[in-house]
């Protein structure tokens, strides 16, 4: 069972993680690994208003929108992130493992994408003109909406060979590799790298001696 951090109407303290280089992997790293035991930083509505702050996919005026929408949609949206995470998590898995989204893995993907219909719109800017989409209607779901996106573009378009889970085994984060030599090992150099970093050290001076 996960340590819950804060209540389900306040904000917890625990900073979040952006190491995934993906909103969906930012995503399923809400789910950590501290000291041992896992750690879920999504604790109830108010930390998920948080995270999408965070995260950029989210407007603090499109947050306050949302909170209009009242506490039992909220909390139907906060239930939905947490089965499109678990959705997420295990597809990942698969993909690293080198095998397919299931077809419930991509259903929920598309059950996200769903709640946010658009229509074109064509605005003016100065003497030009240019096409921008706009929601045909306002739901607090519509939140979701730029996670699913980026998993239907991590499947669609992104290169699933540099998806990759830390090489620490008892690390459960994911990224998504864009550093130029396409070689990261590490959720973090800061955290994982440098302790597997010193244990390869320790070890060479054990056999040294």
């Amino acid at each position: 069972m996960a340590k819950v951090l804060g209540t389900g109407g306040t904000r917890q303290t625990r900073p979040f993680l952006w190491l995934g280089n993906l909103p969906c992997l930012d995503l399923v790293n809400t789910e950590a690994m501290s000291e041992g035991e896992p750690v879920d930083m999504l604790a109830g509505a108010a930390d998920l208003m948080a995270w999408l702050q965070e995260a950029g996919v989210v407007t603090e005026s499109a947050a306050r929108a949302a909170q209009e929408h009242g506490k039992a949609e909220m909390g139907a949206v906060f239930r939905e992130a947490l089965a499109l995470r678990s959705s997420l998590r295990r597809m990942a898995e698969r993909l690293t493992e080198g095998k397919g989204p299931t077809d419930e893995q991509l259903d929920v993907i598309n059950r996200v994408l769903a709640e946010r219909p658009t229509h074109q719109k064509l605005v003016r800017k100065g003497k030009d003109y240019s096409l921008t989409l706009v929601p045909d209607q306002e739901s607090a779901m519509q939140l979701l909406a730029p996670l699913a996106e980026s998993a239907a573009w991590l499947l669609a378009e992104g290169d699933l060979t540099l998806l990759r889970r830390c090489e620490n085994p008892k690390c459960v984060l994911y990224f998504y590799d864009i550093t130029r030599n396409g070689r990261r090992r590490w959720c973090s150099m800061a955290a994982c790298g440098s302790r597997a970093k010193a244990a390869a050290y320790y070890q060479r001076q054990r056999d040294g001696r």
